[in-house]
């Protein structure tokens, strides 16, 4: 569907949703506020983050829906927390005429629910965890005490990394896409950066998710991608047996826990990797990491260039056929990739300095 058919039809139901709106504890869908009252401001702006506070409110109303809303006891939905690609005042909140049930009335809790975070590692790592470590940051006096409202389904490594940081799976509560929750007192810092080149101030808060144990002697590293429904690399078997010929270590981040995952990519000098969720940890990488990222020839994300660019790793690209042509960006960039002749001179060319070091020692 096109983008003007979708915003039709949402307009469409939001004139009946105004009328009544199941689920609403008002009746009928919110109006609009752009952000909560200059009082309700706890903390901010927060570093370079320019424009990213924490706001304290009461008596909200929690939905799950879509990366998540907060309606005040105003019925007025607050645009500055929500996320919608066909704009923000066609929110499902705003514009459906069922916003789902009441599960739960909590005193104090802290939100975040993150748009795109819902069973992606990247967004998890990158947009959400940072909301939360922004409010130990700020040292909240009462964040033990509050619950942490989140996107329905956990994974391990949601689990993992919250227990990092000090927080108890029975500390969460998980919100289902057509459930509401109500809260007498909600912490919820800005969303910031959603989709942007990767600032500064996050690599800064992220460190914080560092192992302080030693250094181990450095690894050059494969990412397998493996088996995957999506983006699989074609070829796969050959390029492994080569990578371990050549010192390779073969890490399978599968089911490795994320305190795992973060040491293997602190103690790597060299890193290859398809495309794909993995490469999300190169922000544990230390600075003059290589990284060579397996990629499409068509419509490759500048995700993980964005972030070594940032983290001053040395990042290289190597980029593969896909297996077929889709025009649409967010399909294209799920299509299983070929390995070639031709890509694995490439990427043997790339990394001859770190695997034949010698090599361009005599040619100078």
């Amino acid at each position: 569907m096109t983008t003007a058919i979708v915003q039709k039809s949402l307009k469409l139901l939001r004139r009946l949703a105004l009328q009544v709106q199941i689920g609403n504890v008002k009746g009928k869908a919110p109006e609009f506020a752009f952000e909560p009252e200059e009082q309700e401001k706890l903390f901010g702006p927060y570093g370079e983050a320019d424009g990213l506070y924490v706001w304290k409110l009461n008596d909200v109303v929690c939905s799950g829906l879509y990366g998540g809303a907060i309606i005040n006891k105003f019925n007025q939905l607050y645009l500055r927390f929500v996320s919608f690609p066909w704009g923000k005042t066609l929110h499902p909140v705003s514009s459906f005429p069922y916003v789902g049930k009441n599960v739960a009335e909590i005193d104090k809790a802290i939100y975040l629910i993150t748009p795109e975070a819902l069973n992606n590692y990247y967004h998890w790592v990158v947009d959400l965890l940072p909301r939360l470590l922004v409010l130990q940051k700020y040292n909240l006096n009462d964040l033990k005490d509050r619950v942490i409202i989140l996107h329905h389904n956990a994974k391990l490594y949601e689990t993992n990394s919250l227990a990092m940081l000090g927080i108890d799976k029975d500390k969460v509560f998980r919100l289902k896409p057509f459930e509401t929750v109500k809260v007498k007192d909600l912490v919820v810092a800005d969303y910031h950066g959603l989709n942007k080149p990767f600032p500064s101030w996050k690599k800064e808060i992220l460190e914080g998710l560092h192992t302080g144990e030693p250094v181990l002697p450095k690894k050059k590293i494969y990412l397998l991608r493996g088996k995957q429904a999506k983006r699989s690399l074609i070829g796969e078997e050959r390029l492994v047996a080569m990578l371990e010929n050549l010192g390779f270590t073969i890490v399978n981040p599968q089911g490795m826990t994320f305190e795992d995952q973060i040491r293997v990519l602190k103690n790597a000098e060299v890193v290859v990797a398809l495309h794909g969720a993995a490469l999300t940890n190169i922000i544990f990488c230390d600075p003059q990491t290589l990284i060579v990222e397996l990629r499409s020839t068509y419509l490759p994300p500048e995700h993980y260039s964005s972030i070594a660019k940032t983290y001053n790793l040395r990042f290289e690209t190597v980029s593969l056929s896909p297996k077929s042509l889709v025009q649409k960006k967010h399909i294209a960039n799920k299509q299983s990739l070929i390995l070639t002749e031709e890509s694995i001179n490439e990427l043997m060319a790339k990394l001859s300095p770190v695997t034949n070091p010698l090599k361009g020692v005599s040619e100078n």
